[in-house]
Formats: C-alpha cells, sequence, structure tokens
C-alpha cells in the first residue's frame, strides 16, 4: 500500500494558520531568529504572550500543570509547525526554518505593532534566563498556576539567590525583586549588600 503525501503551498500554509500558530512563528522570529530553548521556555513566553494578547491566551487555554502554566494547544501547534517544516527542533530548542521564515513574513501582519513589540519584549525578557530564574518569575507573579506544581518548592528554596540574579541582570526593579524574594525592600537591600 502505498502512501499519498499531500504538499501545501507555503501560501496555504500561511492562509489556514491559526492566531496561536502565528503567535507561535512570531515568538520564534523574535530577536533575530534565536533559539527558544526548549519545551519549559516556549510554555513560559508562550503563557506571557497569551496573558498580555487575550486572543492567543483563550486559543492556549493555559491550565495549572507540573511546570506551572501549561497549554496542550500550543504544544499541539508546535508539533503542527514542526511536522510543516516550519520549525526546526533540535537540542539547542526550537528555530524557524527558511520555510518558517517566508511563511512569517506573510502572516505577520495579523498582529498590530504594539502587539508584535510585546511578543518580542517577552522573548528578550526571558530567553536567555535559567529555567528555575524563569519559574520563580512566574510562579510568584502568577500563583493561580502554581497548584500543580512538582517544582514549586525546590524554586521557592532558591528565590532570594534566583531573584537577585533577575535583579542584577536588569530583568527586574528592586521592587519587583524584592516581592519575588518573599522579602520587604529594606531587608532584600541588606541581602545584597553582603
Amino acid at each position: 500500500m502505498e502512501l499519498m503525501t499531500v504538499e501545501f503551498t507555503l501560501d496555504e500554509i500561511a492562509n489556514s494558520l491559526p492566531h496561536l500558530g502565528v503567535a507561535i512563528l512570531h515568538l520564534l522570529h523574535a530577536e533575530g531568529n534565536s533559539a527558544v530553548r526548549g519545551d519549559v521556555l516556549f510554555q513560559k513566553e508562550l503563557f506571557l504572550i497569551g496573558d498580555y494578547i487575550e486572543r492567543i491566551g483563550d486559543d492556549a487555554d493555559f491550565t495549572p500543570h507540573i511546570f506551572g502554566p501549561y497549554s496542550e494547544p500550543a504544544e499541539v501547534a508546535l508539533d503542527e509547525l514542526v511536522s510543516l517544516g516550519l520549525v526546526r527542533r533540535s537540542e539547542g530548542g526550537y528555530t524557524l526554518t527558511p520555510d518558517g521564515v517566508r511563511v512569517w513574513e506573510k502572516v505577520r501582519s495579523v498582529f498590530p505593532d504594539d502587539e508584535s513589540g510585546a511578543i518580542d519584549d517577552f522573548k528578550a525578557f526571558l530567553n536567555d534566563l535559567s529555567v528555575d530564574e524563569v519559574l520563580l518569575f512566574i510562579y510568584v507573579t502568577y500563583p493561580e498556576y502554581t497548584c500543580e506544581s512538582a517544582r514549586l518548592r525546590d524554586i521557592l528554596k532558591k528565590r532570594v539567590p534566583l531573584s537577585a540574579s533577575l535583579y542584577r541582570k536588569g530583568k527586574v526593579s528592586l521592587e519587583k525583586a524584592a516581592f519575588l524574594a518573599g522579602m520587604n525592600i529594606e531587608s532584600y537591600l541588606d541581602y545584597l549588600k553582603r
């Protein structure tokens, strides 16, 4: 029995992509097409995007999971983009293929400039952080997503040094760093001076 393969043109793919797929292409294209380093970072970057862009949040339908907010629809959409040849999955994470870049160029106008800019900002904010730094930020900022977390206790034990790392990297303000550490600003300043 011969398997039949169906070929789609890039225009057909671009015209049929749901908003969630377009958002994933945008995320992967941001920051000079730099890789999104793995599934946890992919989920958390898309979570922040969905928190800002309501229609993406609705489509992604994030729920509490073992690593905090998780979207099965986003995982399925990413797998579809891989199978369409638009996204490459490797040990370094996820990147757009040349066809992925071409499709992104056709669909990028789906998002107005402010939303495109936000997608760029979220990737720039999270993509160079460690998984633990990302989880601390997400867990403390969105505690309603931690009820299923397997890492919450572990992350909270390290919250003070992790928050200091975020602060020293210029990722969060002093106030946000103290909040992430679970300390008042005076105590946190004393900790930083040590």
